[in-house]
């Protein structure tokens, strides 16, 4: 198992050009333990995105990372213009837009003007975008729920705690919060 202690080198380490600027130290946090709480993020980071990718791997429809995650923003917070997808991916519209052409294309999206701005298109997923959804998030819950089988009753718990708190942070909803609106095919 790696150390959960960051080592006095990557503490030290001078950033580089371009990289983010380090967090402000919540209250009751020392930095090492900010570095140490990170650092443990990070590597969970890792194996998620391991599990992510071969989840979406796993879909009935081959699609990206990128759509994927367009078709999570649509089932978890309802229809939306494109240019307010583009903001949540952080692209730029013409992007988001391709991004929806190819779904679209799939039968996973449904487009249609706004109808108090003929300039804005809105976008919804439709039930087979759900069901590409569903179908990665069953094959990521069962891959998660076997590595999580291991832990103790105890550290189940601190670790649903942990979770729930980073979950509210990152503004993440829980699935049984999303709110599927617009055209559902």
């Amino acid at each position: 198992m790696p150390p959960t202690q960051p080592s006095a080198a990557r503490r030290s380490a001078p950033r580089r050009a371009g990289s983010a600027s380090p967090a402000p130290t919540p209250p009751g946090l020392s930095g090492a333990q900010l570095d140490e709480l990170t650092d443990a993020f990070v590597t969970s980071a890792r194996a998620l995105v391991g599990i992510a990718l071969r989840s979406v791997n796993a879909s009935p429809v081959e699609v990206t990372l990128m759509q994927h995650r367009v078709l999570v923003l649509l089932a978890s917070r309802g229809e939306q213009s494109v240019s307010m997808l583009a903001e949540h991916l952080g692209v730029n519209a013409s992007n988001a837009s391709r991004v929806c052409d190819r779904l679209q294309r799939l039968g996973l999206v449904a487009r249609r003007r706004s109808t108090t701005d003929a300039r804005s298109v809105k976008v919804a997923v439709t039930a087979d975008g759900m069901d590409v959804v569903r179908s990665v998030d069953e094959h990521r819950r069962a891959e998660v729920r076997g590595l999580l089988g291991s832990l103790s009753p105890e550290a189940g718990r601190h670790v649903v705690g942990a979770l729930r708190t980073f979950n509210e942070a990152a503004h993440e909803s829980a699935q049984q919060d999303w709110v599927v609106k617009g055209p559902a095919q």
